[in-house]
């Protein structure tokens, strides 16, 4: 395929050098390989470096006679960014255009082949770094390995173009030490005892994360291969592991009967299986010998302290563990405040059966503090929430104080409940330090330096979550939203199409800010149909400004009746980032005002709120900024 029209040469930008007559792609002279399909793609933005490239001219330029599905290009795309981004590439060198294309953004110079030049076979391997979560590999299509295969866009393993016959598959050379512990398989015929097998894949998840020499894939990632059909090496591929953990969980009586079987993602060989038919009383034991055999297997030598820290908080009360894994798996599929009641009630039961157990007290301060922040309590419920909440926080990290879940959940509490920005950075900042390579900590950490207009670190601490749990929404929706509230629009779609094409769709939370995004922009019309339903008063709050910037205000006033129904009092920052995107000053700084008041916990992103933007440089909205500040010692950016 004849895709430039120039004389033979090579194309540089950044570090980056592609020669499209050797089909060669280097970074700083080290060879990066990719598939044919992958380079054409590159190729083509390259050469049309600057301007709008549609989707359809893309398959038509590179796909030409062949009937494939428009996801094919985003696939390529994402693989394309990953790869790039990889070998220390911007993550905005190629920008989607919602709806229309991409455009390839970064400097491109062109420069004539000369006499002489080294044949691409001659370039130097590319070496491996080895670090704690490293970027992605540039051999390494982190997230989409599965997908890729099966289009023929897999990184070759050398130079030559994959046979006639299908792609060759990367070169995979995942870090040393590094698992995925996929969902067990619950055996017990019930579905209802899902939780005990879902409960042990988490609590080995956060076990093996306390092991220093140990790389441990996202829980929501690893999740994700459940009930598929992939093999150990296609999970690693996709999870850049090179062991995967399985199981499954059956019970019969007072009887617990689990397997586990680690194997290979290199080999596709068994490393260690084992079946354990215990007595229920025995579960954590079961926990610990499959720790510490997982451990030997992957020729980790424990020291002394870890072997005790992944026990730490937790228990050895049969009852009391049985009441937390039912409570975590509750709180994992709430939606409304009777599901955070019934996870809540789990989690009484655990403390009551052992004061001493640390996790639980601390998963009871999460959901005490969610309740609070929910907006739908009086304010004087909503501070008794915060207390019973931060209590709780406070005697886990007494019970735990080596442990980073306890530190973290002090730390929600403290920012989401209490607002004190500083004192909850510094417990996550505490928490990331225990309990290295966590994606929800390194989130946390993300939300915390944010609510401190601390951008840099905020986006640093939300990629770290994407790398160990790429295919977890909730880790992307976070580096979405700062980049969102850091005025980065472009990045944050772009971000968003990432987390689209990686997880396969959007969560509400996340179409509501891309809608929030496109507002910003401008994109009132677009932003409206995304959120045109208007099924939650987060979707309303987008139609509220949308409708207004149309020219719409008896639909705008609409809109806002629907949310003040909704949440009352419980939605004063809302109203003040209505009233700010309408224009109404005065009345975007009383609501402020009562927000301050009722102890709104939407206070926390007022530092780079871009709804507030209108108002933010008032001298009365700079009070209310200097006040909360100084409320929590907290210092400003």
């Amino acid at each position: 395929m004849d895709i430039y029209a120039r004389e033979q040469g090579i194309y540089r930008f950044g570090r980056f050098s592609l020669d499209p007559g050797r089909r060669a792609l280097t970074n700083d002279g080290v060879r990066i390989k990719l598939a044919e399909r992958l380079f054409d793609v590159l190729l083509y933005l390259v050469v049309n470096h600057g301007r709008l490239v549609e989707r359809e001219e893309l398959l038509q330029a590179v796909w030409a006679g062949r009937t494939v599905d428009d996801s094919n290009v985003s696939q390529a795309i994402f693989a394309l960014r990953r790869v790039l981004q990889g070998c220390g590439a911007a993550d905005t060198t190629i920008v989607t255009v919602p709806g229309r294309g991409f455009r390839f953004v970064e400097p491109v110079v062109f420069e004539p082949e000369q006499a002489g030049a080294p044949p691409a076979d001659q370039l130097a391997p590319a070496p491996m770094a080895r670090r704690r979560w490293p970027a992605t590999p540039a051999v390494a299509v982190l997230a989409l390995g599965l997908a890729l295969a099966s289009l023929g866009l897999a990184v070759w393993r050398d130079g030559r173009p994959p046979p006639s016959h299908g792609a060759a598959e990367a070169a995979f050379a995942p870090p040393a030490h590094s698992i995925a512990v996929l969902a067990f398989d619950n055996l017990s015929g019930d579905p209802g005892q899902a939780y005990l097998s879902d409960g042990l894949s988490e609590v080995l998840i956060d076990s093996l994360t306390q092991i220093d020499e140990i790389q441990v894939a996202g829980r929501i990632s690893a999740f994700s291969f459940r009930g598929s059909h992939a093999t150990a090496e296609q999970i690693g591929r996709a999870l850049n592991v090179g062991a995967v953990l399985a199981g499954s969980v059956r019970r019969a009586g007072n009887r617990v009967v689990v397997t586990a079987q680690l194997t290979s993602t290199l080999t596709g060989f068994n490393l260690w299986s084992r079946t354990f038919d215990r007595d229920q009383a025995d579960i954590v034991i079961v926990q610990t010998e499959i720790v510490q055999e997982v451990a030997q297997s992957l020729r980790v030598a424990l020291k002394g302290d870890e072997t005790a820290r992944w026990m730490l908080g937790s228990t050895s009360n049969s009852a009391a563990y049985d009441a937390y894994l039912r409570g975590t798996k509750l709180r994992r599929g709430a939606r409304v405040e009777a599901d955070f009641r019934a996870a809540l009630a789990e989690f009484d039961r655990a403390v009551a059966l052992d004061p001493g157990f640390a996790l639980a007290h601390a998963k009871r301060a999460i959901i005490l503090v969610a309740l609070a922040s929910a907006g739908t309590h009086s304010s004087p419920e909503q501070q008794q929430l915060v207390q019973q909440a931060l209590a709780a926080a406070d005697r886990a990290v007494a019970l735990a104080p080596m442990s980073g879940p306890v530190h973290s959940a002090r730390g929600g509490v403290l920012t989401y409940g209490v607002l004190d920005q500083a004192g909850g950075l510094a417990e996550q900042i505490k928490a990331r330090r225990l309990m290295p390579g966590n994606a929800g900590i390194e989130a946390n950490d993300s939300a915390a330096e944010l609510a401190l207009g601390h951008v840099d670190l905020a986006l640093e601490a939300a990629r770290r979550s994407t790398q160990i749990d790429p295919l977890n929404p909730d880790s992307w929706g976070q580096l979405a939203r700062a980049l969102f509230e850091a005025h980065r629009y472009d990045e944050a779609l772009a971000t968003l199409d990432h987390e689209h094409e990686a997880t396969g769709g959007l969560p509400q939370r996340q179409a509501v800010l891309r809608a929030l995004v496109l507002l910003m922009q401008g994109h009132s019309q677009a932003a409206r149909a995304i959120c045109a339903a208007g099924s939650a008063w987060q979707e309303n709050q987008v139609l509220a400004i949308a409708d207004h910037a149309l020219g719409q205000q008896a639909a705008a006033e609409a809109d806002l009746a629907r949310i003040r129904a909704s949440l009352g009092d419980g939605g004063a920052i809302n109203y003040a980032e209505i009233h700010a995107q309408w224009g109404d000053k005065a009345e975007a700084l009383h609501w402020m005002g009562e927000a301050v008041r009722l102890h709104d916990p939407g206070l926390i992103d007022v530092v780079l709120d871009p709804l507030l933007d209108p108002i933010r440089g008032d001298a009365r909205f700079k009070e209310i900024v200097a006040g909360l500040a100084k409320a929590n010692q907290t210092p400003l950016p």
